[in-house]
């Protein structure tokens, strides 16, 4: 059987977005999406899904501030330990987003820990762990998809606001 790309299309209250499913993406993916698009599209009004940048990399979901700096990043699935480590360096000032379904969480967390005792700084880091039924509890047939925050497992990796300081 030949799997194909396909399009999802999911509403917020009263705005529709599609999103792709390439052929070799795990149905997760365009769930995953959208999860962190109902999750962050109020805090970072200028989000946008699958944009392509000029860039190597590409997110899956990001946003720039008004004057051009990245300030939103977010990874759904599997990404190397090395593009974050790029990315990190990149994009400093970045609200970096990765979307673990549970069974991967902990092996993530240790790759980012072992990455990151190098570095001198970090973003701001979250792990959110996908919820087990969001496509059937959340994601109505019509592609509507109800979930706050409050819904879903957060894990603050890092935030440098949290960060003690001894002075």
């Amino acid at each position: 059987m030949v799997e194909h790309n396909r399009k999802y299309t999911f509403r917020f209250k009263d705005k529709r977005i599609v999103f792709n499913k390439l052929a070799h993406e795990p149905e997760f993916h365009p769930f995953a999406k959208a999860l962190v698009y109902a999750l962050y599209h109020k805090e970072y009004p200028t989000i946008r899904v699958e944009a392509r940048l000029d860039d190597r990399f590409q997110p899956d979901l990001n946003a720039f501030s008004y004057d051009g700096t990245m300030i939103f990043w977010a990874e759904v699935g599997n990404v190397s330990v090395p593009k974050i480590g790029k990315l990190f360096k990149k994009y400093r000032q970045a609200h970096f987003v990765f979307v673990k379904e549970e069974k991967d969480v902990a092996i993530f967390q240790k790759q980012l820990d072992k990455m990151a005792k190098d570095m001198r700084s970090l973003p701001l880091v979250e792990i959110v762990v996908y919820p087990e039924h969001f496509h059937e509890w959340n994601v109505s047939d019509e592609g509507d998809v109800f979930i706050r925050k409050d819904d879903v497992t957060i894990i603050p990796w890092h935030d440098p606001k949290k960060k003690v300081k001894y002075y």
